[in-house]
């Protein structure tokens, strides 16, 4: 597990990784050089890691038993996804030039602006974007009123790791035998048209206040096809590459359709120790899609088993097999 602190004495925010941590992995953990470290403080990623681990989530709730047993229908409702977090940055891997001299004694913030770019495979990564390098730099979804919902169309062209969870939680209800069916809908998250940048603390905080809400802002009695007993809201929160260490945190309520009340609300954070970014995300990124698909599959079994989703069942991801050195905490 990371240790975050501050060095007081040197200014510098730094990552100090105990020997303890070792057994976690699975394999020894080397230490950072120190160069890196250095890059990673002149991105600025250092305190948006401190912000992203301090970061406040309101308290789960768990559905009475007796409400549970009326649930037999759900309305799945992805969340809109944040971008992507690599530290350290991959213009470095697209654009060597930039770990020559002169630029490794220059913050790449002076030299460069951070934007939101979509990878060939339709991921979109929050990161630093060179005048040459190729990346087409994502369309930036308006901002839109939470009471109303974005057609999922609206999206092409992104991959959506919340659609795909969204997908999965359908496929894990109905193995238990429960109605349900997902949204051509998705939930914008509450941020400013201004504020739909690169800065990952813009997308923490979003999650936050969608997260934390205990009355649904939308009307999900216009939305559902047909009558369901129940909407199901899936979101993620930590999503980030850091080094070979790939983080997923999914975010799960429970909504009653009629009144619009919180019933139910839970999360569950994984990593999973695998290949470098580089090698996750070539490939149109496939294999980052079914690791994040297969760490979700998971995430969501354990989130509903918290729940007692549904009529207090086990419920067992539909994806089949799992990737190496895969930790739940």
């Amino acid at each position: 597990m990371f240790h975050v602190q501050q060095s007081l004495s040197n200014k510098h925010d730094v990552i100090s990784i105990s020997p303890d941590d070792e057994h976690i992995f699975g394999r020894p953990f080397l230490p950072l050089p120190e160069p890196r470290i250095t890059h990673l403080i002149s991105y600025g990623v250092l305190p948006v890691l401190v912000l992203a681990l301090s970061g406040c989530l309101a308290a789960a709730i768990k559905p009475p038993a007796t409400d549970l047993q009326k649930i037999h229908s759900f309305l799945v409702m992805p969340v809109e996804s944040p971008p992507l977090e690599v530290i350290p940055d991959l213009i470095e891997t697209r654009s060597p030039v930039y770990e020559q001299f002169p630029f490794q004694s220059m913050p790449l913030p002076l030299l460069l602006e951070k934007k939101i770019y979509r990878n060939p495979g339709g991921v979109a990564i929050a990161g630093y974007v060179g005048n040459d390098d190729g990346m087409p730099v994502a369309d930036s979804h308006p901002a839109l009123d939470a009471t109303h919902l974005a057609p999922v169309t609206s999206a092409q062209g992104d991959w959506s790791p919340t659609l795909a969870l969204a997908q999965e939680a359908v496929s894990q209800l109905k193995a238990k035998q429960a109605k349900a069916v997902i949204s051509d809908h998705y939930y914008p998250l509450p941020i400013a048209e201004k504020d739909r940048d690169a800065t990952p603390a813009n997308w923490h905080n979003a999650i936050g206040q969608w997260y934390n809400q205990d009355i649904s802002s939308v009307d999900y009695r216009r939305l559902a096809p047909e009558h369901v007993d129940a909407v199901l809201e899936v979101g993620i929160g930590n999503y980030r590459i850091f080094d070979a260490q790939t983080s997923l945190q999914v975010l799960v309520k429970l909504v009653d359709p009629n009144t619009r009340q919180v019933i139910g609300r839970i999360n569950a954070k994984t990593y999973s120790v695998e290949d470098s970014p580089q090698t996750l995300l070539d490939h149109d990124a496939e294999k980052f899609k079914r690791l994040v698909t297969l760490m979700g599959a998971q995430l969501i079994s354990q989130d509903f088993n918290e729940l007692g989703l549904p009529l207090n069942m086990p419920v067992q991801p539909t994806v089949a097999d799992s990737p190496h050195d895969h930790r739940l905490r």
